[in-house]
């Protein structure tokens, strides 16, 4: 509970469940080290900052290929974080954003990519818990609908993805 650096962790190619519940309950850890990781495998980063309520600000997600379950609780209980970081990939996999920033109470704002949300509870709670208002940028292709997936009280503006 009391580290407040996290280590380096330059990996770009990660395996099933690497880094999971890595800082699980860190509650004095503020900010995120880099994850430039692009090449993701199952569960990778689920859990990874789950509790950590002074978590502030989040890592850059730059993997535009994910795998099932990936982000899942990634940011569960991180009541300090207000903006989320921005989330390219357009196809989502099975659970990979499930809970992933559940009851996240300061969270004001996310940018969502996704184009294609057809995978099995890929969004599952995602926003549960999190400000009553804010806004979310939703890929100006994207044609599906916002039952669910944003929360209701939230703006909802496009965000325009250039090739």
């Amino acid at each position: 509970t009391s580290l407040a650096t996290a280590p380096t962790l330059p990996a770009t190619t990660l395996k099933n469940n690497c880094y999971s519940t890595m800082f699980y309950g860190c509650t004095s850890l503020t900010t995120a080290p880099t994850l430039p990781a692009t090449t993701l495998k199952n569960n990778c980063y689920a859990g990874m900052f789950f509790g950590c309520s002074e978590l502030a600000t989040a890592p850059t997600l730059p993997a535009t290929t994910l795998a099932d379950g990936c982000y899942m609780t990634m940011f569960m209980d991180c009541t300090s974080l207000a903006t989320a970081p921005v989330l390219p990939a357009t196809t989502l996999k099975n659970n990979c954003y499930a809970l992933m920033f559940m009851n996240c109470t300061s969270l004001n704002s996310i940018t969502m990519l996704a184009t294609d949300i057809s995978a099995n509870n890929c969004l599952g709670n995602w926003v549960s818990g999190v400000a009553a208002t804010g806004t979310f940028y939703k890929n100006s292709a994207a044609t599906w609908e916002n039952d669910g997936v944003v929360p209701s009280e939230w703006e909802v503006q496009n965000y325009s993805v250039t090739p």
